[in-house]
């Protein structure tokens, strides 16, 4: 599944495998919120960077122009126009992922909603500056990472070798 350029909505199995009580969870009651724009890690292919939305872009917006005039930028809220809104895409709370836990695509009236290419350029911009500094030691994103990250490798190499035997396992 190529799980890029649109907003997707995740498996609650993933939450309950990873077991980590700081990532935004799948709302109950039969709703699919918050959602997520998901783009390829730079280090290995199959892993995804799952950065939440939200509709309460005002709120983010805030918290966003706080961290300018503390520090200059902002790279871990992005605001951006989706399905004729403002979003916030919270890379503050992205998290890595495989593709085999996306449940579906976000859609309108039955209809994939994309976000524009300008703003996924923007959203990723921001999210590798956001894991440089991760990378180099500073606490930027709520989530253990590092530990999720070494679990989806692990389910990785657990797909491909189920994969060799035909047998699916997300």
């Amino acid at each position: 599944m190529d799980c890029i350029g649109n907003s997707y909505h995740i498996k609650d199995t993933f939450f309950t495998e990873v077991g980590d009580t700081s990532l935004m969870k799948n709302k109950e009651d039969g709703h699919y919120r918050p959602h997520f724009f998901c783009f390829h890690d730079s280090l290995d292919p199959n892993i995804l960077w799952a950065v939440p939305q939200s509709s309460k872009a005002a709120k983010y917006a805030g918290i966003m122009q706080a961290k300018i005039s503390k520090y200059g930028r902002c790279d871990t809220i992005v605001i951006g126009n989706f399905g004729g809104r403002d979003n916030a895409f919270l890379i503050q709370n992205m998290f890595p992922i495989l593709d085999c836990y996306i449940d579906h695509v976000h859609t309108i009236d039955g209809v994939a909603v994309p976000l524009h290419p300008k703003l996924q350029s923007k959203i990723v911009a921001s999210a590798t500056r956001t894991l440089h500094l991760h990378r180099r030691g500073y606490h930027v994103l709520f989530a253990d990472v590092d530990r999720i990250y070494a679990l989806m490798q692990a389910k990785q190499k657990e797909l491909n070798i189920h994969e060799r035997e035909n047998a699916a396992i997300c």
